[in-house]
């Protein structure tokens, strides 16, 4: 349809209205003619992108019509028409914002040429509404912004509470919010705690919020795990009481999205909001989605970082006191990381990087990376070394290197050595004393049994005289009974030498044939006793990994049984049996001597470092020594129970089989 301010459809001052019409009544684009200051034509299209009808167009001045423009832009506007018509621009184009009935904008973009026809100068503008264009473009640009924004975030060293405070700082510039919040699970993952903001006071949120509080929207999206994504919150469903802070900020729209990790664990809630109302689409939501978990993945990372970081710093800290050298290697025998001590030492401080033949003389570079492949090739390996120490001293250390094994990854060498100077140095003059010990007692020894043989020969030979009488006979045997008491003691301090200092190896032992040897010895040792063992423990009976020094747990038992025995008749009787299905042979020692109270029960079978009052003789402290070395155990208790005058009964119980 063609309009002319006269209404007629002829030549308009040299102008075709009719081919007018025909050429842009139907046009895609908003075509408006105007002559001097007036608009002399409009099509349908141009009215409807001013949102308004044709007549609120055609026969208005430019000023009129660019009134529906943004103020700053209709002044653009106006002064660029008059340039056209005036001849001083030929043509021109923009993008102008027009305010619409209803409130909202739209982008139009508008090219104007000017054309002369015959001596008249017409401006023919042509315009095209690029509003989802201009969003489009825009969105694009936010969504860039805020995809730099994460980008730099990944590249950043900050910590985790730098790092989520430019994120929150640069999305929501970018994206156009008002204000914003980010908050992580704390440790015991009770509660959100405050660690980014942006457009809020000091003091006007709370730093900690419980995940189970009912009043917190960022509290029902970390407990639900789901996003809350509202264009205009007076029309969202959510609950009043969670909406009132929101609705007291002045705020529109808003967004809490959960920070989820890998293992779709909380991380922590991501909120902004816009005090004005916000258009938001799926396209939106997906676009916050990647966001969030892109920020996600680097919360977690950086984290990872920080307590690798922080692992490292221990190790290094524990490393660096340790007295000894520390170090790892890679597998071709590079240096990677030595500890203090190490960077202390007189020969070197450089040592990271170095391979073994940097460092050392050829025939040991090459002895250490044979040592580090084997180590890499069959495990760790244990050694006793020599360094210098920085005063000049010789230094004894136990050294251990060992493989690092890593998933995916080639292994390392590590390896640490601890100072045994003062161990070492402490067990020889331990070695040193106990050889001197045993010279003394061996030498004591000897020349104490010298003295009792003559001393048993002199009271023999007394004893053996037709003119002793019977006073003198009681002091000779006396005698001789505590001689033989004092070789049993000595022999016995050897015995306990020999136990303590030789490495004890068991063997096949027949009980049978070392109880038999045991009482031919004791009855040796009390010549002047009659002495009666009764027993069915027979040779060839049993076999029981022990040695020769089970003759001497019989010996000292028996020894015992003579000692406590008051009359003329010593009366021993010995039974053995397996117990436990066999898995034990109990050997149990009775005699009908004058037995021992509960007390001397107690501490009769202690060993020589327990701090109680001895009440027994060093031979039955021998023989729980000797049994314990068996594995065994040795126990003692009356032999008629409730009355220990009747006499005692040792069992002994020691494993059997060979």
């Amino acid at each position: 349809m063609v309009t002319l301010l006269t209404g007629e459809f002829d030549k308009k001052n040299g102008l075709d209205m009719s081919a007018v019409a025909l050429l842009f009544d139907n046009s895609p684009y908003g075509v408006a003619i105007g002559e001097g200051l007036s608009i002399i034509y409009a099509n349908s299209q141009m009215a409807e992108i001013l949102a308004t009808r044709i007549q609120g167009v055609v026969g208005h001045s430019m000023k009129e019509v660019a009134d529906y423009l943004e103020p700053p832009e209709k002044e653009t506007a106006v002064r660029v028409f008059a340039s056209l018509e005036k001849g001083n621009l030929d043509t021109s184009g923009g993008i102008f914002t027009i305010r619409l009935p209803d409130g909202l904008t739209k982008s139009v973009r508008v090219t104007a040429n000017a054309i002369a026809v015959g001596k008249t100068r017409y401006i023919v503008a042509y315009a095209t509404d690029v509003t989802q264009d201009q969003a489009a473009r825009t969105k694009l640009f936010a969504e860039r912004k805020a995809y730099s924004v994460i980008a730099e975030a990944a590249l950043s060293t900050a910590d985790i509470a730098s790092l989520t405070q430019r994120v929150l700082e640069g999305l929501t510039e970018s994206l156009g919010f008002d204000l914003g919040t980010i908050r992580i699970v704390s440790e015991d993952k009770e509660s959100l705690k405050l660690i980014a903001s942006v457009g809020i006071e000091p003091g006007g949120t709370p730093e900690e919020v419980r995940i189970d509080d009912p009043h917190f929207l960022v509290a029902r999206t970390a407990r639900t795990k789901q996003p809350m994504f509202t264009q205009e919150i007076a029309r969202t469903k959510e609950s009043k009481d969670r909406m009132t802070r929101a609705k007291d900020l002045g705020i529109h729209s808003l967004i809490f999205w959960p920070i989820l990790g890998s293992d779709r664990e909380l991380i922590g809630v991501i909120n902004i909001a816009s005090k004005v109302e916000k258009m938001m689409d799926e396209e939106d939501r997906g676009f916050f989605a990647t966001v969030a978990g892109m920020f996600s993945t680097i919360i977690e990372r950086r984290r990872t970082e920080e307590e690798l970081l922080e692992s490292q710093e221990r190790f290094r800290a524990f490393a660096d006191n340790m007295p000894g050298p520390v170090f790892i290697k890679d597998h071709k025998s590079r240096v990677l990381f030595v500890n203090r001590f190490m960077r202390a030492r007189p020969m070197r401080e450089q040592w990271e990087g170095m391979k073994p033949e940097e460092l050392f003389k050829p025939n040991h570079a090459e002895k250490i990376s044979e040592e580090d492949q084997r180590v890499l090739m069959e495990g760790p390996i244990d050694r006793i070394q020599s360094f210098s120490d920085t005063d000049g001293s010789a230094r004894t250390y136990r050294s251990h290197k060992f493989p690092i094994f890593r998933e995916g990854k080639p292994p390392l060498v590590g390896g640490f050595s601890i100072d045994i100077t003062d161990r070492v140095e402490a067990q020889r003059q331990r070695e040193e004393a106990r050889a001197r010990a045993e010279f003394f007692n061996d030498l004591m020894a000897h020349d104490i049994n010298n003295m009792h043989q003559g001393i048993m020969s002199s009271l023999e030979l007394i004893l053996a005289s037709k003119s002793c009488t019977d006073e003198m006979r009681k002091i000779a045997e006396s005698a001789l009974q505590q001689v033989n008491r004092s070789v049993s003691l000595i022999n016995n301090v050897k015995k306990f030498s020999q136990v303590n200092r030789e490495e004890i190896t068991l063997e096949k032992t027949d009980p049978g044939l070392s109880l038999a040897a045991a009482i031919e010895t004791v009855k040796q040792s009390f010549p002047t006793r009659k002495i009666a063992v009764e027993t069915n423990l027979r040779v060839g009976m049993y076999c029981i990994m022990a040695n020769d020094f089970l003759q001497d747990v019989f010996y000292n038992l028996l020894h015992n049984s003579v000692k406590n025995t008051h009359q003329d008749e010593v009366r021993i009787n010995i039974q053995s049996c397996l117990e436990d299905e066999g898995e034990f042979l109990r050997i149990d020692v009775e005699d009908w001597g004058q037995g021992m109270d509960d007390r001397l029960k107690e501490n009769i079978l202690v060993s020589l470092d327990d701090r109680v009052r001895r009440v027994s003789g060093v031979g039955l402290t021998l023989v729980k020594r000797i049994v314990d070395i068996f594995r065994g155990q040795i126990a003692v208790e009356d032999r008629v129970k409730g009355d220990y005058t009747k006499g005692t009964r040792f069992t002994v119980r020691l494993p059997n089989g060979c």
